[in-house]
C-alpha cells in the first residue's frame, strides 16, 4: 500500500490507505510521516523522517513535537493550524516550511491531516513532510 498524491488547489491529498499502515508500512513510504495525538505528543515517526532529521525514533516518540522535538514549528502557520484543527476536529492543510537542523537547512512541504477516531482521545494529526 503506497500513498497516492494529487495536487488540488496547491494542496497534497493522500490516499486514505496511508492512515491504515502499520509501522513497517509507514517506514516504507518515501516521505516523512509523523503521527501526533491531540496534545502534540509524537505517536509515530517513520524511518524516512528519522533519517532526514537524524533523530532516533526512540528519542522522539512520547515527546511533544512542538516543544521538545521541533520548537521552530511553534509558529502560527504550523502550530496555530494544528491547534485550530484539534479544536475543530478537522484539518487539511499544506504549506511550505523550513526546518533548521545543525547538519542542514531543509525546505519542505508540510501537510497536516486530522484523523478522527472512534473516541476523541483516539484522534490523531498526521504530519507528512516532503522535500
Amino acid at each position: 500500500m503506497g500513498s497516492e498524491e494529487q495536487s488540488t488547489g496547491g494542496e497534497f491529498e493522500f490516499d486514505i490507505g496511508v492512515f491504515n499502515l502499520d509501522e513497517r508500512g509507514l517506514d516504507a513510504q518515501p516521505f516523512g510521516i509523523i503521527r501526533l495525538d491531540r496534545e502534540g505528543t509524537v505517536l509515530s515517526y517513520n524511518l524516512y523522517e528519522e533519517r532526514q532529521a537524524r533523530r532516533n525514533r526512540q528519542d522522539v516518540i512520547g515527546k511533544n513535537f512542538f516543544t521538545d522535538i521541533a520548537p521552530c514549528s511553534r509558529v502560527k502557520e504550523f502550530h496555530g493550524r494544528f491547534l485550530a484543527g484539534v479544536e475543530q476536529r478537522e484539518l487539511k492543510a499544506t504549506f511550505g516550511f523550513v526546518f533548521h537542523f545543525p547538519h542542514k537547512t531543509r525546505h519542505v512541504d508540510v501537510s497536516l491531516f486530522y484523523k478522527a477516531g472512534a473516541r476523541q482521545q483516539d484522534d490523531a494529526v498526521w504530519v507528512f513532510i516532503r522535500g
